[in-house]
């Protein structure tokens, strides 16, 4: 059995690129006048938490957190204006489409760009969220954000 795979003249795919050489979420990121990243405080887990008597046993909906997305992507074959969009997956399998971000690569197959996307995630529960960023409606990566949520009943001393 043979099988014959074509390409539409033009069409990027995962073996042109452009390729993902970093997806993280962290607390904040950095870049200076050279292009030079610095990522502070790299994370794929948040933990949420609430004490008392009161607090409920799980994770309220409609919270929001505050989330840093950084994605660098090197050129490969693809040239010109590429549109970069992150789409975040709930546990629940509710998506929520996310900023998009134009990318404009001009030069060599080496070419980077490094995106940094500000998002507050609206929390829907506690799980996985992951985000997807494709580049021209085309998945490239997934990478999780993983929301814990505890509750600390109040201990009173004696």
């Amino acid at each position: 059995m043979s099988c014959i795979v074509a390409t539409v003249a033009g069409e990027l795919g995962f073996d042109t690129g452009p390729f993902v050489t970093l997806a993280v979420f962290c607390d904040q990121a950095i870049e200076d006048k050279e292009g030079v990243l610095t990522l502070i405080r790299v994370v794929d887990q948040v933990t949420l938490r609430a004490s008392g008597e009161g607090a409920p046993s799980d994770l309220p909906p409609g919270q929001a957190i505050n989330a840093t997305l950084v994605v660098g992507l090197k050129a490969g074959k693809a040239k010109g204006r590429q549109t970069v969009q992150v789409t975040f997956e709930h546990p629940d399998g509710t998506r929520d489409a996310g900023p998009e971000l134009p990318v404009h690569f001009t030069g060599g197959d080496h070419q980077g760009a490094n995106l940094i996307f500000k998002a507050s995630i609206v929390l829907s529960d506690a799980g996985i969220y992951w985000a997807d960023v494709s580049v021209n409606a085309r998945l490239v990566t997934r990478t999780p954000l993983e929301v814990r949520y505890e509750v600390t009943p109040n201990i009173r001393a004696q």
